[in-house]
């Protein structure tokens, strides 16, 4: 008798059945053993659990240990481990520089977030009255790129009024 000849069907359901028992919902933490080690006679902190931090059979969220999460790995230890004090310092940095970066870049004028009008918000018709007052560089600290340009609206105006005349524009 050759092995092609034999069902595999209960082992697949079995190992089927096996598991999707073994890979359930996580049940709640067992309760603590009923038989305890007692303390020792010496003075001092004694309490042994079992550790369910690494069972992934249980909810872990009711037996969170020291260290799981990367919040608590980092700032739990704040009080002696001063080498940590230079990594915090450069991620709030990082964050705060980014952020700011972030807004920075949405306030100019070649962003289109509202959609709502048909021309582009770098198109003349919208931009004219308010073209010196938008955000250009970070390091315009007396304020070069914000002053009106008289000439370049003038300029802007009557290739506007050839645009129209042309028909490329409404």
């Amino acid at each position: 008798m050759s092995l092609s000849k034999i069902s595999l069907r209960p082992l697949r359901n079995t190992v089927l059945v096996f598991g999707l028992r073994s890979s359930s919902a996580a049940r709640n933490l067992p309760p603590t053993a009923a038989k305890q080690l007692s303390s020792p006679a010496e003075v001092g902190f004694f309490s042994y659990t079992r550790n369910w931090s690494r069972d992934k059979k249980y909810d872990l969220s009711q037996a969170p240990q020291k260290g799981d999460t990367p919040k608590d790995f980092l700032l739990r230890r704040l009080g002696h481990a001063y080498e940590v004090y230079p990594l915090i310092f450069l991620t709030s940095l990082w964050v705060v520089l980014f952020t700011f970066a972030c807004y920075w870049s949405f306030d100019k004028v070649e962003i289109w977030l509202d959609r709502s009008k048909d021309d582009a918000p770098w198109a003349w018709e919208r931009i004219r009255d308010k073209y010196w007052k938008m955000n250009t560089i970070v390091f315009d600290l007396d304020g070069r790129t914000h002053k009106r340009l008289e000439i370049m609206e003038v300029l802007q105006d009557e290739m506007l009024e050839a645009a129209k005349k042309r028909g490329t524009r409404q």
